[in-house]
């Protein structure tokens, strides 16, 4: 007799990276100095930060408040107003501190896997 197991997508699936993500949209205003957790429900495919404000914006995989190596050691990507980039990478959130009073947009391409299961990002480059 067969033993049938129930087929669930996980972060090493690459077939969960393969097909169209489900979007996920979201923005705000953020102050100077102000950290902005985004928390995304599943672990992303990609996504693309715009900075729609007057000021530069700062995105970080670790919180710069908890961590001030990120800052110190320029472990961020840094965005200049009216500009925008896409990163192609799965992580389940992401930081937003603004150099000044600023805003941003940020379009996401959430796979099916929970964000629960992703680990946290750690190491030389992200903090």
């Amino acid at each position: 007799m067969a033993n049938y197991t129930n087929y669930t997508s996980g972060l090493g699936n690459v077939a969960a990276y393969q097909v169209s993500g489900k979007p996920f949209l979201t923005g705000s205003n953020v102050a100077a100095t102000v950290v902005k957790k985004i928390e995304f429900p599943n672990v992303t495919k990609s996504f693309t930060l715009v900075n729609t404000g007057s000021a530069n914006i700062r995105m970080y995989f670790i919180d710069p408040d908890v961590s001030p190596a990120a800052d110190a050691g320029l472990h961020r990507f840094t965005l200049s107003p009216n500009s925008s980039f896409t990163m192609d990478v799965k992580c389940s959130e992401i930081y937003i501190k603004a150099v000044g009073d600023s805003g941003f947009e940020l379009i996401a391409e959430l796979t099916g896997i929970p964000a629960t299961t992703m680990y946290k990002l750690t190491g030389s480059g992200i903090g």
